[in-house]
């Protein structure tokens, strides 16, 4: 997985190049991966990054005292740049700028970095490792300390190679998972490694092993200046104005850019902004034969000349379901649970692109909280005065995966688990004092995107750098700074969309995306009712049902009834049985829980054995 990595020794130790060594080696996934690595020769630390060639692919480990490696996008470059002293040389590289941040204002620099990114910087001079996030947690970066050193990787398994490191599975990260359909905060399924917090900083001294976490800036802030209940006449303006610099800085750094584009409104708003701009852009969309995004997307392509490509979604695929479930698993450190499972297929046509950055839609979702599934805002929500009340409707509205499995983990595993997903989103939410619809949206950006979104990210980041224009953080506060009820339905898309493409029909209701509420109200019972019937043109992009009833079973059958895997004494085998029955007879449908089930045991399969 491309990305970061690196270990510090509390003591300096001449093993340590063969630990770090190890560590760096889940992360070399291809032979078009490029990596430098530097280890102190006294045996202290040892630092390394893996990456694709595409952004920053100039050597970093050139400098001494300071030593920065950067991933990722940094959007304020040219203004840093333009802002150090006179006395400074302006220096060469991303990750150069970086140090020379570092040695005038320590470990605030962090304050001032805007940008989709993670940081390391080494300190030879203070004793230590500094390790940063941005704002979004946009790159996932681990960490765990023992008494003899401080890891941390881009990638889950890598910080596992470490000899010292935890092999146990964290009980609350299962109850998360079976709740959710993803770990909260910053645990990580590996009990005792913990993720960099979003618009944070790690900090580990060597002389004397402290290890202090501090927060530069919050997901909440943006929230201080959303109380206006009624839109000010320039808002959509200011909107589109924002998007539009957005998707400048996507397309910055004269890279090949593609778009995943679908039937619905966010990659609509990129793909309209885009052509706006002039330009040049590759499109490409997934799914079964003749599905509405196949359709749809097609003639969104033909408005704008985009060179567009539809991959399709066949049987063939289907049959491999289980060891693209194991991929899946290796290349997201078994943190994504996937809704159709169609990245996998993503990741096949992406290695043959001819394209080297992906604009995904993903945060869109915030400009319309009603659609911003699974804490969308609806009416209770909006009629809601107190987080106390909120809380309760969410466990109920999010127990998609776990309903109905009562007795399936072990006594002991239930004791440890009980209340844990509750006591996940109240720490989520804690000293936080914002409506409950403001709240939704928190849960959405601070936890979906980060613990969901940003690992089905991870998958493409394997072959093609990602770029996502909606969680642009200019964007982000000109959107919270809007009123609530502006950010509900999809006003705010229509605006940024404008003109042909309102014509052409949303996959999700069946309606031109232009079409007044009422035209949707009627369109959208046909929409689903040719859905249904599966209709040419109509279908759903994916056949997960297909997958559950003809793959997912017999998946299950074969890992989760393993005697290796009952031995774990996770599971009650007869409750186990009994879900696989119901789902089988179509009593009930258990496939997240189930593909939940799969994901954790491979995960242990591959790295706690």
């Amino acid at each position: 997985m491309p990305g970061l990595a690196g270990a510090v020794q509390r003591v300096p130790d001449a093993r340590l190049q063969t630990i770090f060594d190890n560590i760096v080696a889940p992360m070399r996934r291809g032979p078009g991966f490029k990596e430098e690595s530097e280890v102190d020769r006294h045996g202290r630390w040892a630092l390394g990054r893996v990456h694709l060639g595409v952004l920053q692919p100039e050597p970093q480990l050139s400098t001494v005292g300071v030593r920065v490696l950067f991933h990722g996008d940094l959007h304020n470059e040219s203004e840093l740049r333009a802002g150090l002293p006179a006395t400074v040389a302006p220096p060469p590289g991303t990750n150069a700028l970086v140090a020379a941040l570092y040695r005038i204002h320590g470990i605030t620099t962090a304050n001032v970095l805007r940008g989709a990114f993670c940081c390391v910087v080494l300190d030879e001079e203070r004793h230590q490792v500094v390790l940063i996030n941005d704002f979004l947690g946009s790159y996932p970066l681990y960490w765990f300390r023992s008494e003899a050193r401080f890891v941390f990787a881009s990638e889950l398994k890598a910080v596992l190679k470490d000899p010292s490191a935890p092999r146990s599975l964290d009980p609350r990260a299962v109850a998360d998972y079976v709740q959710f359909g993803f770990v909260m905060g910053e645990r990580t399924l590996a009990e005792g490694v913990q993720m960099v917090p979003a618009g944070a900083t790690v900090t580990f001294d060597w002389s004397n092993g402290d290890c202090r976490i501090s927060s530069y800036r919050r997901v909440a802030d943006l929230f201080r200046s959303s109380g206006r209940s009624e839109p000010t006449p320039d808002a959509l303006d200011r909107l589109d104005h924002s998007f539009q610099r957005a998707v400048q800085r996507t397309l910055a750094g004269g890279q090949s850019v593609g778009l995943s584009l679908s039937g619905g409104l966010d990659t609509r708003a990129i793909l309209s902004a885009v052509d706006e701009q002039g330009g040049p852009l590759a499109t490409y969309t997934l799914g079964v034969k003749g599905c509405a995004d196949d359709v749809i997307a097609d003639k969104l392509a033909r408005l704008t000349s985009a060179k567009h490509r539809f991959f399709e979604l066949d049987a063939s695929y289907l049959s491999e379901f289980l060891p693209n479930v194991a991929r899946m698993v290796s290349l997201t450190d078994g943190m994504y649970l996937s809704h159709g499972l169609t990245e996998m297929l993503a990741l096949n046509f992406l290695q043959g692109s001819d394209f080297s950055v992906l604009l995904r839609g993903h945060c869109g979702e915030l400009a319309k909280t009603s659609l911003a599934w699974p804490f969308h805002t609806d009416e209770a929500v909006s009629n809601m005065t107190t987080r106390d009340e909120l809380i309760p409707y969410l466990l109920r509205r999010l127990d998609y995966i776990g309903r109905g499995a009562e007795g399936l983990f072990t006594p002991d595993w239930s004791a440890r688990m009980d209340g844990a997903a509750r006591q996940s989103l109240r720490e989520s939410l804690d000293g936080l004092e914002l409506h409950p619809a403001e709240l939704c949206s928190y849960l959405y950006l601070q936890e979906q995107h980060r613990r969901f979104t940003v690992p089905s990210l991870e998958l493409f980041r394997n072959t093609v750098e990602v770029r996502l224009p909606f969680a642009d953080e200019d964007f982000l506060t000109d959107l919270f700074a809007s009123p609530a009820a502006l950010r509900s339905g999809t006003v705010i898309h229509k605006a940024l969309i404008g003109g042909k493409l309102l014509r052409v029909r949303n996959s999700n209701t069946g309606a031109p995306a232009g079409a007044s509420p009422l035209v949707e109200s009627v369109l959208d019972k046909f929409n689903t009712i040719f859905k249904r019937l599966n209709v040419y043109g109509y279908r759903h992009y994916h056949n997960f049902d297909k997958w559950m009833k003809d793959q997912l079973l017999a998946s299950v059958e074969s890992v989760l009834l393993d005697p290796a895997t009952i031995q774990r004494g996770m599971l009650h085998e007869p409750t186990l049985r009994r879900l696989i029955e119901a789902t089988r007879s179509g009593a009930a449908d258990h496939g997240y829980l189930f593909q939940v089930l799969l994901i954790l045991e491979l995960w242990q399969r591959e790295n706690l054995q």
